[in-house]
Order: structure tokens, then sequence, then C-alpha cells
């Protein structure tokens, strides 16, 4: 009696385990490898959600076989059992309508890849950076710190700022007494230049030419494409550059000043 106790409902549960374990492991290297051969790997942060989204499912799949294949092995009804789950099932999905309903878009966000852990975005009129993308919620932290948790249902309207290169668009001021050929070729100096140094940039940066006749100034327009959210640091390089080469050329930038007339 006790041999066929140790043979059957303690040895045979323990198999069925490790025999579960083992096959997740082994189902869970080829899953990996697959992923890391793929070309777009590297280029999808989505991938690598989505690569621990199927693992967890087949996780899951996996230990639900095994607990229902020991309590077979126990005597349990396994049949009675699933049909009980299953009018459970139905009754716990009205109940908890919200929370598939999560999941759900949380799953389409991962697959129509609406935006990944480390983007940049704006949801209603909050912006800030993911940094949690759950199966129910997505939490996004605001440049001053704050977090936001909202759940994947209630994500609509999504402006995302990292899926695509943005212009870098600049007006640079000169005075109305400056020589407006001397400026262009200044400026198309530093141009060259910067196209060579600044790394995030994706196309060179051009003088388009003289964008606007202000009240104190002529401004002049420079472009360029540059990677997601590095158009406020391309501003800054082109801000210093072209200080210093107006500052060496003795090119004026134009500032606010107050004449004071004595009439004594």
């Amino acid at each position: 009696m006790l041999e066929k106790l140790l043979t059957k409902e303690l040895v045979l549960p323990i198999l069925i385990v490790a025999i579960a374990i083992l096959f997740y492991m082994f189902v869970k290297q080829i899953i990996m490898k697959t992923f890391k051969m793929s070309k777009r790997f590297g280029e999808h942060k989505k991938s690598i959600t989505i690569m621990k989204l199927i693992l967890n499912i087949i996780k899951y799949i996996i230990l639900i076989i095994a607990i229902l294949a020991c309590l077979s092995v126990w005597g349990v009804d396994t049949d009675a059992l699933l049909a009980s789950l299953g009018i459970a099932g139905v009754i716990a999905g009205l109940a908890l309508q919200d929370i598939l309903k999560d999941f759900l878009a949380g799953f389409s966000i991962i697959v129509d890849n609406e935006y990944d852990v480390g983007d940049t975005v704006m949801v209603g009129s909050f912006k800030g950076t993911v940094i949690d993308l759950g199966m129910t919620n997505t939490k996004i932290r605001a440049y001053s710190g704050e977090v936001m948790t909202i759940s994947n249902r209630n994500v609509t309207n999504v402006i995302n700022y990292s899926t695509q290169t943005c212009k870098c668009t600049h007006d640079i001021a000169v005075a109305y007494e400056c020589d407006i050929e001397k400026v262009e070729k200044v400026i198309e100096d530093v141009c060259k230049d910067l196209s060579e140094k600044i790394p995030y940039l994706t196309s060179d940066l051009k003088l388009l030419g003289i964008n606007e006749l202000g009240d104190s100034a002529v401004l002049f327009r420079v472009e360029a494409d540059c990677e997601p959210l590095k158009d406020l640091p391309c501003k800054r390089e082109i801000n210093r550059a072209i200080k210093i080469a107006f500052e060496k050329n003795d090119i004026q930038i134009p500032y606010p000043q107050v004449e004071v007339h004595d009439e004594f």
C-alpha cells in the first residue's frame, strides 16, 4: 500500500511538475532565440514586450495542464472540474468586464505599436514618458515627476512623440545694420560645421533664407531633421555656435535697448 502511494500519488506528480518545468525552459529558449534572430528585434522595443507576453501565456497554459494532470493522478474528476470552471468563468467574465477590456486594450496597444516603454506620449492633457506598459494599465511619468496610472481601456487619442523623426526649425535674429551676404555666409558655415558635429541630426542643417523682417531684427531660418525629441538640444547647439561665430565676425545680435534723452 505504501509502495503504491509512493509510486502513483507522490512520485508521478513530482515527475509531472519536473517535465512541465523542463518543457517550459525548452520552449522559452526556442522563443528567445527566435526573437533574437529576427532582424526587427533590436529595432522595436515592442518585440521584447510581445516575447514576454507569449512566454507568460505559455507558462500559465503549462501550469494549468500540469495542475490538471496532478489532480487526475490524485483521483479528482477533472471533467466535472472543467465544467464547473466553465460556468464560473462565465460568471467571472461578467463580473470582470473592465479587467478583460483592459487586457484586450493592452494587447492591442502592444500589437499595434501605439507606444512602448521609454516613449514620450501625451494621453489627454498629460504628457510624459511611459515607464511601465502592462496588460491592464499604463504608467506615465511627467517631466516634473508625477506618475499617472491609466487603465488601458481609457487610453484614447494618444500622441506619440518618439516614433518618427522631427523637424528642428530655428530662427536666428540679426540686426538690420549687418551685411546680409556676410551673415548668410557665416550661418551657412555654421550649418555645415554642425551637420558633422551634432550626432542626432538625420539630415544636414540648412539655411532656408530670411524668414521674417521683424520690428527690430532680420530673422534667418535654419532647418534640419533630427531624432525624436532632440529638437531642443539641437537648438541649443545652434545658439551656442551662432553666438561664437557672430562674435568672431562682428555680427550684431539685436537686443532691447532704452534710449534716455537729457534735455538739461
